[in-house]
C-alpha cells in the first residue's frame, strides 16, 4: 500500500487536512502527519490544536510515495517562504512521486515552476499568470503526478483523486460511496 506525508504548520485549514486523512485511512493508506514546527503539537486556522505524528527531522522522504499540502493561513504564514516546503515538492516532484495540493496550496507549485503549462485549480484568488499554468474552476483535478483543489468545499472530491491516483477508480468510487458523498459531476 501507498504512504505519504502530509505536512502541517500552524494556520493549516483543519477540515482539508483531516478529511483528506480520513478518506485515505478507510482505504488503508498510510499517511504520517508530519509537523514543520518545533514540536508534534500544531494549530489550525480555526485554533484547533492536532498532535502530529513526527515531526520534519524525523522523516526520511525516500519513504514515501507521495506529499498532501492542505491550505489555509499556513500557506501564507509559512509555506510559500519556507526551504524545507521547498525541498520536500522539489524531491517529490523531481521523482515523479504525487504530489497533492488544495486551496491556497497549489500556489507553492505555482511559485516554484511546477504548473508551467499545466492545468490547475486552487482557491479563487490564489491563481496567478506567474505559474504559467492553465487556471480551470473545477473542484479538483489530476494531471501527471499533481492533483490540485480549490477550497475547503471541493476536500472530498480531493480525497477522492488521491484515492483514484494511488489505488483505484473502484476504490475511490468505493469510499466516496461509503460516507455517503455526493461527488460533483462539473
Amino acid at each position: 500500500m501507498p504512504k505519504g506525508l502530509m505536512l502541517f504548520a500552524n494556520g493549516f485549514e483543519e477540515s482539508e487536512a483531516i478529511i483528506t486523512v480520513d478518506i485515505l485511512r478507510r482505504k488503508s493508506i498510510i499517511i504520517d502527519l508530519v509537523s514543520l514546527e518545533k514540536e508534534l503539537k500544531v494549530t489550525s486556522s480555526n485554533n484547533i490544536t492536532i498532535t502530529c505524528d513526527k515531526t520534519y527531522k524525523e522523516i526520511n522522504l525516500n519513504h514515501y510515495d507521495f506529499l498532501v499540502i492542505p491550505g489555509g493561513k499556513a500557506v501564507f504564514r509559512y509555506h510559500l517562504d519556507s526551504l524545507i516546503t521547498k525541498s520536500m515538492v522539489d524531491f517529490f516532484m523531481t521523482n515523479n512521486k504525487l504530489v497533492a495540493c488544495i486551496c491556497a496550496a497549489p500556489m507553492i507549485l505555482g511559485k516554484y515552476g511546477y504548473l508551467k503549462g499545466l492545468e490547475y485549480t486552487c482557491f479563487p484568488g490564489c491563481e496567478s499568470d506567474d505559474f504559467l499554468g492553465i487556471y480551470k474552476n473545477v473542484n479538483a483535478l489530476t494531471i501527471n503526478n499533481i492533483i490540485t483543489a480549490k477550497a475547503c468545499g471541493a476536500t472530498f472530491d480531493f480525497a477522492y483523486e488521491i484515492v483514484k491516483y494511488l489505488t483505484s477508480i473502484d476504490d475511490a468510487t468505493k469510499v466516496i460511496n461509503e460516507v455517503y458523498y455526493q461527488k460533483s459531476t462539473k
